[in-house]
Order: C-alpha cells, then sequence, then structure tokens
C-alpha cells in the first residue's frame, strides 16, 4: 500500500470552501509540498450561498453573494531530500450585501467586500523517510470596503458620535434616549438628555444625507511566515502533518463618510494567526481515511477605523474539523466522501458581515488519472446555522435555514 497510489483517493474538495468561520476562505493548505516533483496544480471552485433573513420592521434580505475560489502551486524537488513549492490562493475574503430600503429595515444597505491573494515559498527537508520539517515565507495583499446602513446603524452610529463627544457610555445614552430613569439621572437629569438627543437627532439627518457610514482601504500588501513538520509511513500511507502561520500585521490608508463628514486616516489590524492539522491514513486495501481541523485567531483581527470608533470586524475565532474516507475503484478512478463541521459560537448574535453561526458540510469527490495528468472534480453541500446578527450588542435581524453549495475541479500536471 503506497502513499502515491491512496493519495489517489484523497479528493477533500479544498478548493471548493463554503461560508466557513469569520472569512476563512481557502483554510491556506501547504500540501503540495508533499506532490511530487515537477507538479504544477491549478483549482477553480464556483460557491453559491443562499442567506436569507428578515428583521421585526418587516425588511427581508438576501445577502449572499457567489464568489470564485483559484489557487496555483509548483512542486519542485532540489534534492533528495530538499522540496520547495510555491503556492498562490486567496486566503480570507467577504461578500455581503443586504439588499432592502434603508429607511424601511434595520440592515438594508449594509454590505462588505474584501479580497486577498497570498504567495508562498515553501521548502521541505526530509530528514528520514518518516520525518520532515517545513517552512516558508508569503506576501499577502488584502483590500476591503465597507457599507453600514439601515435603521439599526442609523441609531447606534449618531448615539456613538455624540456619546463620545460628550464623554459619555454610548449604551447609557442610549438607554436614556429611551426614558430609563436611572441612565437619564445619571446624564444630568432630562434637560441634558434632551439637548444630547437633539444633537442625535441632527446627525441622523447626516447619516440619511451620506446614505449610510462607508469605509474603505487602499489595497496593501505586508509579509508573515509558515512553519510546520510532518510523520510519515509510507508503506499504510500514513501521514500527520503539523502548520502554523503566523500573523500578518498591517496599516493602511482609510477613507471614511461619516455624519456628514469625509476622514482621512490610517489603521492598524491583522490577518489572523492560524493552526491547521492534516492527517491520513489507510485503513484497507485501496481505502483512505482523512481528518483535519484548523484553528483561526479571529478574535485577534480588531479594525477600528478612526471616524466609527468602533470594530468592523468583530468575529469569533474559527474551529473547521473534516473526516473524509477515500476509495480507488480502479486504477484510473477514485473517489471521496468528506464531512466538514464548524461549531456554533457561545450565543447566536453575530457580525452582520457574516450572518450565520456554525456549519455542516458534505462533499463528494472524484478523481481520474490519465499518465501525467489527474483531474479532480466535485460538490459541496453545507448547512449554516442559524444566527441573529447585532447592531451596539442588541440583535436587528434574524437568519435561518441557510445553505450553501458549491462545485470545483483540480488539475494536476506531472512532467
Amino acid at each position: 500500500m503506497k502513499t502515491r497510489v491512496l493519495a489517489a483517493t484523497a479528493v477533500l474538495l479544498s478548493t471548493t470552501s463554503v461560508y466557513a468561520a469569520g472569512l476563512d476562505r481557502s483554510f491556506q493548505g501547504v500540501s503540495a509540498i508533499f506532490a511530487d516533483d515537477n507538479t504544477v496544480s491549478l483549482s477553480f471552485a464556483h460557491i453559491s450561498p443562499s442567506v436569507s433573513g428578515t428583521d421585526a420592521l418587516g425588511g427581508s434580505y438576501d445577502v449572499g453573494e457567489s464568489y470564485e475560489q483559484t489557487s496555483l502551486s509548483f512542486t519542485k524537488q532540489i534534492s533528495d531530500n530538499f522540496t520547495l513549492a510555491f503556492i498562490t490562493d486567496q486566503p480570507y475574503g467577504a461578500d455581503v450585501f443586504y439588499n432592502d430600503n434603508p429607511a424601511t429595515s434595520t440592515l438594508g444597505g449594509t454590505g462588505a467586500d474584501l479580497s486577498s491573494e497570498a504567495y508562498k515559498i515553501v521548502g521541505k527537508y526530509q530528514f528520514s523517510p518518516r520525518f520532515s520539517v517545513f517552512g516558508g515565507v508569503q506576501a499577502q495583499t488584502v483590500r476591503a470596503s465597507v457599507n453600514l446602513n439601515g435603521q439599526a446603524y442609523r441609531n447606534a452610529i449618531p448615539v456613538a458620535g455624540v456619546a463620545r463627544a460628550a464623554g459619555v457610555s454610548s449604551a447609557t445614552l442610549g438607554a436614556a434616549l429611551q426614558g430609563d430613569p436611572t441612565a437619564v439621572a445619571a446624564l444630568g437629569g432630562p434637560a441634558v438628555v434632551g439637548a444630547l438627543g437633539g444633537q442625535v437627532v441632527g446627525l441622523q439627518t447626516a447619516f440619511d444625507a451620506d446614505n449610510g457610514y462607508s469605509y474603505s482601504q487602499d489595497s496593501q500588501t505586508e509579509y508573515g511566515w509558515l512553519i510546520g513538520a510532518a510523520y510519515e509511513i509510507p508503506d499504510i500511507a500514513l501521514r500527520l502533518a503539523v502548520t502554523y502561520h503566523s500573523e500578518i500585521e498591517y496599516t493602511a490608508n482609510t477613507t471614511e463618510q461619516i455624519l456628514g463628514n469625509t476622514v482621512a486616516g490610517t489603521v492598524d489590524f491583522v490577518t489572523p494567526e492560524a493552526f491547521n492539522i492534516d492527517f491520513q491514513t489507510g485503513i484497507a486495501k485501496d481505502t483512505l481515511l482523512l481528518a483535519s481541523y484548523r484553528w483561526t485567531e479571529f478574535e485577534s483581527g480588531d479594525l477600528i477605523p478612526v471616524g466609527l470608533g468602533s470594530d468592523l470586524v468583530n468575529l469569533d475565532d474559527g474551529h473547521r474539523y473534516t473526516l473524509g474516507v477515500g476509495r480507488r475503484f480502479s486504477d484510473a478512478f477514485s473517489g471521496s466522501l468528506t464531512l466538514s463541521y464548524e461549531p456554533e459560537g457561545d450565543d447566536d448574535l453575530v457580525s452582520p458581515l457574516g450572518p450565520t453561526d456554525g456549519l455542516f458540510g458534505i462533499s463528494l469527490g472524484g478523481r481520474y488519472t490519465k499518465d501525467n495528468m489527474v483531474i479532480s472534480g466535485g460538490i459541496n453541500y453545507s448547512w449554516l446555522g442559524d444566527a441573529r446578527p447585532e447592531v451596539a450588542g442588541q440583535p436587528v435581524a434574524s437568519f435561518t435555514d441557510n445553505s450553501s453549495v458549491a462545485v470545483g475541479f483540480k488539475i494536476d500536471f506531472t512532467f
């Protein structure tokens, strides 16, 4: 039972990432470092999420935007012990838009467009047939734009702006404007609250004139690194690989349109550190078991623009588990079945820019080998967990019974 033969069954559909935790798209795989010498791989996927919800004002949303994923890799064995791989992918992204009238819904007009590309060079040193270490560097480019609109933000952003200028808590001011007697007393009485409320109304007018709040940042490229190790038993196709990806720090130029003002500034943020575990082993003749785990530290990725003064990202850490089985049916054809799972958070309150909570998916894949070319493809269907988008800590919409479909293919050519 050789690793090279059983690897033909390992179709995990990594090219068909779906609405994953946080902003994860490619899961930053480095399997190319284990490919044969002079192997070129190209993958493409089309992902179509169906993510809809409603709010208490009668707003109805279909926020999921279809998108594509591509990746390319080349593997070169430099010597008996050293291999290099060049890998490009699109690690993070977001395509969300709330398609309803901002004047009659809580989140209408809210949306986000984030894209990224990464270019990696990874080297692997094989100490023995069973043990290797690898590491590399990457250049990663990120660009983003965000719009916040609808009645929820029409209330929250002006209240936060007035509270910040007055040196008081936005939660206290919000409660006082709702008539809470304790909050009114804490701010100095009805007269003070009335004056602050008048300022809020003025800023709401400016919010409407601007068609909400908008944020954009320049495309920015920064650098990071990765390191990992692998243990293998080739005779039974066993491989355990662990990979750590460093966080990458950015300082980007930004432009905001907020409450009648155009604010130019800079923002500091990071793309998250991550840890991947990938495992495979033969369990019977021509049959392979596969499993993986990925942790992504999205909670560290705060993005706080100067004008807004609060976090635009606000995501929980990502945890993704997969379990699959691959089967070779002939010398030319093999197939796979893979399950994927992302647990729900501590509660169902989420960022409006990621209105799902948890995931369970099924992938079916096939792989055909002809001479020095391998063609893989498959389909993924995922059930997306119910969630309630929140603004200023309060739920403002409900998303239920959502899903995503992805199809993809991969071509490996060895010369």
